[in-house]
């Protein structure tokens, strides 16, 4: 079944699958010099995003310039030729990547950070495009300064808010918090506008999203003995997980009772697309939590393959949102291909730092 609002976005997404990078050809590329790197992404997609480039010299921050530049394209592209909610959707999904972007400038300014590195982080969606970056990363002198030229965005009150609430101090980790939160609910807000096959997907597909997001803070609190009320303070907004067994969650001893717990939640025994996760969890508790931590990091593409796989014969969201995972999932391997190659790690090293695409 292809309904009318589908017509148009489709045939861009089986295009932009087309140009995925084979798998057996990415990790090839690890241990690879930068030249090697960047001569083999000119027989890509990325191809003229880098050539577009040409007057800087080739280095890893332009590298990595080039594959966000692409990636914001795709979803400028997407964006075009959707329609209604499903439109609305990817324009929260922009929403987000601009509260990213925004954390990328504060913590830059805070850091001392190169402009050009910090560009380099920078996906160029929305108000937030790289000339408007170079600017105020230039013209500001400090944190205070970058704030004052977001107050007449969106997010200028959500920012307000968080320093009323921290008295006027301005700590980085706070307003960062606030931001994602905000990013959040209005995703929560617009799947909630979504009907049928559409609003159950992207509620999964997203909510793992923000849902695992929730359970690496409680890993990564509790392995550094973070106060418990701390650790809730940075919760995202629930989607499926509700905010009780997130409590519940956080009083576990280990990787095991955690999973054991959260298997036994009703609203994920009840999934089976959230069950099946959990229980990879459980089965690999012994794993360092940096291999925990993969498979949260791709459940979002795993969920989605998972419900395009059931309801194959149907048009629908995960169509659109398994493309832009896998997409992101490239160009997250090939920017740790890049950094490993600037940063000479040999290239056993690079292979474990990848996440590679199964056939689920």
């Amino acid at each position: 079944m292809k309904p009318l609002k589908y017509k148009e976005i489709m045939p861009r997404v089986a295009i932009e699958k087309l140009k995925l990078i084979d798998t057996e050809d990415l990790v090839n590329l690890a241990g690879k010099n930068l030249e090697a790197i960047r001569c083999a992404l000119l027989e890509t997609s990325y191809r003229e995003d880098i050539l577009n480039l040409s007057n800087q010299e080739p280095n890893s921050n332009s590298l990595e310039e080039a594959l966000l530049e692409n990636y914001a394209q795709t979803l400028k592209n997407l964006v075009k030729f959707s329609v209604g909610n499903s439109k609305n959707l990817l324009l929260t999904i922009i929403g987000k990547i601009e509260t990213s972007n925004i954390k990328t400038i504060l913590k830059a300014k805070k850091t001392k950070m190169n402009i050009d590195e910090a560009i380099s982080n920078i996906i160029p969606v929305g108000f937030l495009n790289k000339d408007r970056v170079r600017d105020i990363l230039s013209t500001s002198a400090t944190i205070e300064d970058v704030i004052e030229f977001l107050y007449d965005t969106e997010y200028g009150i959500i920012i307000e808010k968080a320093l009323a609430e921290n008295r006027g101090i301005i700590d980085l980790l706070s307003l960062e918090l606030a931001l994602d939160q905000f990013a959040y609910q209005k995703i929560h807000k617009t799947i909630k506008k979504l009907k049928g096959l559409d609003k159950l997907i992207t509620k999964n597909v997203l909510g793992i999203e923000a849902d695992a997001k929730n359970i690496k803070v409680i890993l990564r609190g509790k392995a550094k003995k973070i106060p418990k009320d701390q650790i809730k303070r940075h919760f995202l907004p629930s989607f499926l997980i509700s905010e009780q067994t997130l409590s519940n969650a956080l009083e576990t001893a280990d990787v095991k009772t955690l999973a054991e717990c959260l298997i036994r939640a009703k609203e994920i025994a009840e999934n089976p697309f959230y069950l099946k996760i959990f229980i990879e969890i459980l089965e690999q508790h012994n794993s360092p939590i940096s291999q925990i931590e993969n498979i949260l990091e791709k459940a979002s593409l795993r969920i989605s393959k998972m419900m395009q796989k059931k309801y194959l014969k149907y048009y629908n969201l995960s169509y659109v949102l398994v493309l832009l995972n896998l997409k992101w999932l490239e160009i997250r391997n090939l920017r740790c291909l890049i950094v490993g190659s600037k940063r000479k790690i040999t290239s056993t090293k690079v292979k474990r730092l990848l996440i590679l695409e199964k056939n689920y």
